[in-house]
């Protein structure tokens, strides 16, 4: 009994170095992963060697499951595009047990020790993400050296033993409840990593076909969990069944073909546990080969299945990219979720203050109404938002993530009052105009559009600044903020000019000419407070929404 809490010991730090090495990777690399993967990945081969490049700098399977199901959530790729991204992170992944092979699991203690020299005792983020990322490796290798030793005093005649036996005459159901063991652990490393520390000790004999039905099944198992991920959304689901068709396809062939697969291994270099690695990467090199070229064959093939729901097709307006009830599983990839979110908020700010100008130039009451309808839906993402991110900070208290929370937070808000001005008094300014009939002077019309078009420039730079956290564009946000003020007062000098030259459009328009101006204003000095958040450092402490 002790021996068998050892090895679920073992298996515990597999799995929690696992995880480790999530959050290593997203102190790391930060949203940087998913932006590169959306730069790069815009063709069928170089999708997947991009693949094979982020599975390499973040080897863990459910970290590129994530990425993968928000990256096709928030649409910046396609499920067809992704597919070939996933065939080649599964490639990239088997390096972890390739390393775990080697058998350097006596270095593990240097490994933690280096880590947590370079976590614990340095201030800078990729340097303790780099600290991070090799303590968890320690632990990884420690959880094997831990089952390895464990293993070692297994009696021949115990019940491990005899449940491999029956496992031998039954690969399938091997293979079964190795995928079982990959979801409920949602990891194939950890997984793999149990039969690796399991054949290293040398007590038990493990025949080559039961390993290779185990590595088929955790390899399956992990397909299984990128699906319960996605499920959600059809885009996502598609991608998850789309890898699940060509992996479930290339499991059935293999556990066919296991006596053949066998005597191929066989031949191959070094002991069971090599074998084992190599049946991991050779697994997934097969099925890249084949899959590869298939992939917009496979990706229709998919689209025909998993249809997209009559009801869904005319959904009711709500968040894109990020739910309250989804798992968080990576800070980092959560407020790059969030961020998709805050520039869908902004997509619609933009439109507002583009339709309300158009009603005020045609005076369009439909117009005006569908505007002030759509500050309902920025109410409703600002909460949404809101709620998410103050969960997301919850789950990981680090000052850049902090620090990032706080800014789109700030950034939210501002959008949300610009929303709210457009709404409750641009949008009452216009219906004023159209109910008086009344009609601004040329010039005065002029002056009001040209203020406005320099308002919806510095919207888009605000938004810029924002995503990049551009210094310089942050600074001429600021410049422009001084010069529109200055330039608002001078177009208020005119319009009394004009008034005291007694011209009627003037002193009609006079009280909503004066009005449009100083709400412009008010929306400008809001995009303003985007600059200082980028400029300075804010208060990193987790906020709480009102209400």
């Amino acid at each position: 009994m002790l021996r068998v809490l050892t090895i679920a010991g073992g298996v515990a730090l597999i799995l929690f170095g696992v995880r480790y090495l999530r959050k290593g990777l997203d102190r790391l690399f930060g949203q940087r992963l998913g932006t590169w993967m959306q730069r790069l990945a815009r063709s069928r081969v170089r999708a997947f060697f991009t693949g094979l490049g982020v599975s390499v700098m973040a080897p863990s399977s459910t970290t590129v499951s994530i990425l993968a199901v928000q990256s096709v959530q928030a649409g910046q790729l396609t499920a067809r595009q992704m597919l070939a991204v996933v065939l080649g992170a599964d490639i990239g992944l088997t390096l972890t047990v390739q390393l775990i092979a080697l058998q350097v699991e006596q270095y593990a203690p240097i490994l933690v020790l280096a880590g947590v020299l370079l976590f614990q005792f340095t201030q800078g983020r990729r340097s303790r993400g780099i600290g991070q990322v090799v303590l968890a490796m320690g632990f990884i290798f420690l959880g094997i050296l831990t089952i390895k030793q464990a293993a070692s005093g297994v009696e021949p005649s115990g019940d491990l033993v005899k449940l491999i036996e029956i496992g031998t005459n039954h690969p399938a159901a091997m293979a079964a409840l190795a995928a079982i063991m990959a979801m409920a652990l949602q990891s194939s490393t950890a997984t793999i990593g149990l039969l690796l520390g399991l054949a290293a000790a040398g007590t038990i004999e493990f025949p080559l076909r039961l390993a290779i039905a185990w590595v088929v099944g955790a390899n399956v198992g992990i397909v299984l969990t990128m699906l319960l991920i996605g499920w959600g959304r059809t885009e996502s689901r598609r991608l998850a069944a789309g890898n699940l068709v060509v992996k479930g396809a290339a499991a059935i062939v293999v556990l066919v073909c296991l006596t053949w697969a066998e005597d191929l291994l066989a031949r191959a270099p070094g002991g069971l546990t090599h074998q084992i690695a190599h049946a991991h990467t050779g697994f997934n090199l097969a099925l890249a080969l084949v899959a590869l070229p298939l992939v917009q064959v496979i990706s229709r093939l998919v689209e025909r299945l998993v249809v997209e729901p009559p009801s869904s097709k005319r959904p009711a307006f709500g968040p894109r990219y990020i739910s309250v009830s989804d798992r968080v599983d990576s800070v980092a990839l959560a407020l790059g979720q969030s961020r998709q979110e805050i520039l869908h908020m902004s997509e619609i700010v933009r439109r507002m203050l583009s339709d309300v100008w158009l009603a005020l130039k045609q005076n369009d009451r439909d117009l005006v109404r569908r505007v002030s309808e759509r500050d309902d839906q920025v109410d409703l993402l600002d909460a949404e938002i809101k709620k998410f991110l103050t969960r997301v900070v919850d789950l990981e208290n680090d000052p850049e993530d902090a620090a990032e929370q706080m800014r789109q937070l700030r950034y939210t808000a501002e959008l949300e009052t610009i929303g709210d001005i457009i709404d409750k008094n641009l949008v009452e300014l216009v219906l004023k105009r159209i109910h008086l009939d009344l009609r601004f002077s040329p010039e005065g019309w002029e002056e009001l559009d040209d203020f406005h078009r320099k308002v919806t420039q510095n919207m888009s730079i605000a938004e810029t600044a924002f995503t990049t956290r551009d210094q310089q564009l942050a600074q001429q946000l600021l410049r422009h903020k001084q010069r529109l003020d200055a330039y608002a007062a001078e177009l208020r000098d005119r319009h009394f000019r004009r008034l005291n030259e007694g011209l009627s459009e003037a002193l009609e328009t006079s009280a909503i000419h004066l009005d449009v101006l100083t709400h412009l204003k008010r929306i400008n000095s809001c995009l303003t407070h985007v600059a200082y958040a980028v400029l300075h450092e804010v208060d990193a402490a987790p906020v709480v929404p009102e209400g």
